[in-house]
């Protein structure tokens, strides 16, 4: 493939007729030449400005495009023309810190994920004022300690549960689960690097609604859940009862529980329990009797 500029055996006269036709009345024969991996770095700089839509979005979506084109597009009133630009590989950061404080959602939203947001444009993300944006950031994978560090005190909590459920780092992930908001110690309960000693700690947590994440989290061992099932929130002893991974011995005790809900639940769950253990014996005896026929 060509790069802007670059010269055939009539290099003089092909950019000759690109510089005319870049300037040719029909939109679609210029949005063709701003395509056009021949098309020379000059004439593209030219082109960021022109009237048609259809030939700026061109321009956005080229990997190959001098930096200044895509400088130009990054206050581009047409939405799709950024959009382009945000999903282009070859975005320089720059131009993505521009981005980032960008009129519509889709273009911001789509700036963490950029290969080219390196630490300027994190930096740029954690002062923005929209937390969705900050909250994407905070799901990436592999940010650099200071990011980390700036998100995990950021004012919103949903902001820091969602770094809760995803960061790397141990020290940041004990610190959320001490946080203030319950949200963000539920955020922790969904972190692959939750260990079972901080399981265990949610698993104790002052708020119901971390004791329950703790449970469906599949990840607490059957002592913590044999005493969750004493639990002094109804609301905890009924997620038990009614999360389908919850051994018999813990159901058989609810199925004594004083709330009738609770209660209801464990022995429904128990009765199902008992219900597959006779069909699997009922498919045990049959098969024994067809052996015993064939024999």
């Amino acid at each position: 493939m060509r790069k802007p500029g670059d010269q055939g055996m009539d290099g003089d006269t092909s950019k000759a007729d690109l510089d005319v036709r870049a300037h040719h009345r029909k939109a679609q024969i210029r949005s063709a030449v701003a395509s056009d991996p021949a098309t020379p770095p000059e004439v593209l700089e030219a082109m960021a400005t022109d009237p048609s839509r259809t030939v700026r979005r061109a321009l956005a979506a080229r990997t190959d495009a001098p930096a200044g084109v895509l400088r130009a597009l990054a206050r581009d009133p047409d939405l799709k023309t950024r959009q382009s630009l945000v999903e282009n590989p070859s975005c320089p950061s720059d131009v993505l810190m521009t981005l980032v404080e960008d009129p519509h959602w889709s273009v911001r939203w789509s700036v963490p994920e950029h290969p080219a947001a390196v630490i300027d444009v994190r930096r740029a993300i954690c002062r923005s004022a929209d937390k969705d944006l900050r909250g994407l950031l905070a799901e990436q994978d592999g940010l650099d300690r200071e990011t980390n560090s700036v998100l995990a005190a950021d004012p919103s909590p949903n902001v820091r549960a969602r770094l809760a459920a995803r960061t790397h780092a141990p020290d940041i992930l004990a610190a959320l689960i001490t946080d203030a908001d319950p949200k963000v110690r539920v955020g922790a309960t969904q972190n692959s690097i939750t260990t079972m000693n901080q399981y265990r700690l949610l698993a104790n947590d002052r708020s119901a609604t971390v004791r329950v994440a703790a449970i469906t989290s599949e990840k607490l061992p059957h002592d913590e859940l044999h005493r969750l099932a004493h639990d002094r929130s109804v609301s905890v002893r009924l997620c038990l009862a009614a999360w389908p991974t919850t051994p018999e011995t813990v159901l058989r005790v609810l199925a004594e529980d004083s709330h009738p809900k609770v209660m209801t639940w464990a022995r429904a769950r128990l009765g199902e329990n008992t219900r597959s253990a006779r069909e699997l014996m009922g498919q045990r005896v049959s098969s024994t009797r067809t052996s015993e026929t064939s024999a």
